[in-house]
């Protein structure tokens, strides 16, 4: 289609968004859910992302990322919507759009269900765009009218209002200790506490870190799978590690910390001991696993034990320590430098292959870890996870602080 250039950059098709990567687009898109992730911090401020999934003729599925808080509340399932000024960028594989300071948005029809009550001439002869925007709108409806029955059944299984009416065995659902469910939809309307077993896939890492300089964290820096691509492995490792309790999972240094634990709750007696005296290790830093699925997402609270299962059992300790053998060769300890005098080959000979060696480990290790966690986040979208969580629900938590907490997980072996 021909592009119409203007302030807002040139309207494009989804499926050329490849080739537009770094450049500032519209996008005129058929909006299939809105799936948002925000978190409080502790001065009052707010970091808030909402994810939407879209769609127009030429491509069913394309990932959105708005930044924008006033500008997320206008979003909608089922609704076609303009977006100006947004930024095409990759991670990875993947490709998607985001929206910046000055993006903007225009909710052209917001109900899916009105499009087959008249033609698409009328509905698009009454909208205020331009010729070639009407042009992509009559499309975009066409694609809707076309996929109607699919894209509104899919579009009201992920509209989860207090007006669902829960499954006929609800109550015998609740009266067993532990449940197998077969949609996250179903576990977050659980209204008792319980232990909940599901298939799900992953869909981002969230660490809402604090530091006595808070504007050193940007917004980006707390969600990891984005930083996959980004930054150094160490750098990830830094801000996923901790000094802390291995055995409860609570951090215990202040300087750097994650707000999904409030310092004032941080127990005096580790309560998984049986001397009550904490067992002070580096930990996985508690963060928050996002998981989804086709009806719904959950937020899932990771501790320490649980962030091992995720990793591949690979224990925080052993990352950290990889990654002292790589920072060691840039040390001032005498044992990690290379001795320049030719009166001592053995020495200097025995040091390099014991820095070497340490080199080796450690980066052999780091390297396994990465590629774990890019795995976990890196899962294809559309199908069938094979990762199976068991999680511990407390109903009398808020969905941020631990409503559902991980305990488990396992793998599908086989066909099912």
């Amino acid at each position: 289609m021909a592009a119409a250039i203007g302030w807002y950059g040139p309207l494009i098709n989804l499926s050329a968004a490849a080739s537009h990567l770094g450049d500032y687009v519209q996008l005129l898109v058929f909006v299939h859910r809105s799936t948002p992730i925000q978190y409080k911090l502790p001065k009052g401020g707010e970091v808030i992302r909402t994810d939407i999934q879209v769609g127009d003729d030429t491509r069913p599925i394309f990932p959105v990322s708005i930044w924008r808080k006033q500008m997320a509340h206008t979003v909608q399932s089922g609704s076609i919507i303009l977006l100006e000024n947004l930024r095409i960028t990759k991670f990875g594989d993947t490709i998607e759009a985001r929206t910046v300071q000055y993006s903007s948005l225009r909710c052209l029809f917001s109900n899916i269900e009105s499009f087959g009550s008249k033609g698409v001439d009328d509905m698009v002869k009454d909208c205020r765009v331009g010729l070639c925007t009407k042009e992509k709108l009559k499309k975009v409806v066409e694609w809707v009218q076309r996929k109607g029955y699919t894209l509104i059944r899919s579009v009201k299984s992920y509209t989860h209002k207090e007006g669902i009416q829960q499954p006929a065995n609800w109550k015998v659902l609740e009266e067993r200790e532990s449940q197998d469910f077969l949609s996250l939809l179903e576990v977050s309307l659980l209204t008792n506490s319980c232990e909940a077993k599901f298939y799900a896939s992953v869909g981002d890492i969230f660490l809402p870190l604090t530091s006595k300089n808070s504007c050193e964290f940007e917004d980006d820096r707390m969600f990891i799978r984005r930083r996959l691509f980004t930054c150094k492995v160490e750098e990830l490792a830094e801000d996923l590690i901790c000094t802390g309790c291995k055995l409860c999972g609570f951090p215990l240094n202040c300087e750097m910390g994650s707000m999904l634990l409030e310092l004032n709750t941080i127990p005096l007696y580790c309560p998984k001991s049986s001397n009550h005296v904490h067992q002070i290790s580096s930990i996985y830093r508690p963060f928050v696993l996002y998981v989804w699925d086709d009806s719904s997402y959950i937020p899932l609270l990771v501790r320490n034990k649980a962030a091992q299962f995720l990793f591949g059992n690979i224990e925080a300790e052993a990352v950290k320590s990889s990654c002292r053998s790589q920072q060691c060769i840039h040390t001032d300890n005498p044992k990690c430098k290379l001795i320049n005098n030719d009166s001592d080959n053995y020495t200097r000979n025995s040091t390099r292959l014991e820095v070497g060696e340490k080199r080796l480990k450690g980066k052999g290790l780091l390297s396994i870890w990465l590629i774990l966690l890019k795995v976990l986040l890196e899962q294809e979208k559309g199908k069938n996870s094979p990762i199976r969580f068991k999680v511990a629900i407390d109903v009398e938590k808020d969905h941020t602080k631990g409503r559902f907490e991980l305990t488990d997980i396992s793998l599908r072996c086989g066909k099912q």
